[in-house]
């Protein structure tokens, strides 16, 4: 197998584990021990009808009401809105808690991109969650994006979600807590149900909800963190 990244590494004889080493050293991850309050805020916000934010779903993001209805149901949250631009709000609670700003007369940062830790984008309790986003340097892009593939990208996630893990665990047990609590599979299935009549009001075709079924199991699980020792 001819692998682009490898011949990359040894001609520039750059080792995986300094790769790694470097990568995860670089990324700015926002202090756990400082970021408790917005937590509670947007756990708060989502559970108490207050606007909180999404990623677009779907072509246009047309699918995007499918979401907004079913956490209508499961939060009962009339107020989830999709992000202006599929990134302004986590870059905006980034830039606030970590004090490093991308674009402006106060930019200190270049070269850098906001990233999802643990994707789960059309997930309100994770689309802003302070623990789920880094700034991410963007040379290392390859091996945090769906694009990339081999044991280089294996491995650096890998060993990336492992860290997240490590410094962000006890918020993925709020977080787990949660699903069990909204998310659990009678919930889910159940307003599903209800999602599916609403659907058929939008003319959204039986293909295109069975996607979107798939695509809340996904956005809705739990982090496995069982081989985490905490």
């Amino acid at each position: 197998m001819r692998d682009s990244y490898n011949r990359f590494f040894k001609k520039f004889r750059i080792g995986i584990d300094e790769l790694i080493d470097f990568g995860i050293e670089d990324t700015i991850f926002p202090d756990e021990d400082e970021i408790g309050e917005e937590w509670i805020s947007l756990i708060n916000n989502a559970t108490n009808n207050k606007r909180v934010f999404i990623r677009g779903y779907g072509r246009d993001a047309k699918g995007t009401i499918l979401f907004q209805e079913f956490y209508k149901i499961t939060l009962k949250n009339n107020n989830i809105k999709k992000d202006s631009t599929n990134n302004n709000e986590p870059t905006r609670l980034l830039q606030k808690i970590t004090g490093y700003i991308k674009k402006g007369e106060s930019a200190n940062i270049n070269n850098y991109q906001v990233s999802h830790i643990f994707g789960k984008t059309k997930n309100p309790l994770m689309f802003t969650a302070p623990w789920n986003i880094v700034w991410n340097p963007k040379i290392f892009d390859p091996f945090t994006g769906h694009e990339s593939k081999g044991d280089y990208t294996e491995k650096y996630h890998k060993n990336f979600i492992k860290t997240a893990k490590n410094k962000y665990y006890p918020y993925i047990k709020d977080y787990n807590n949660l699903v069990d609590k909204y998310f659990n599979y009678i919930i889910i299935d159940s307003a599903l149900k209800k999602v599916e009549k609403f659907a058929d009001t939008q003319n959204i075709g039986e293909n295109k909800f069975n996607k979107f079924k798939k695509v809340v199991y996904d956005e809705l699980s739990k982090i496995d963190i069982s081989d985490i020792n905490n």
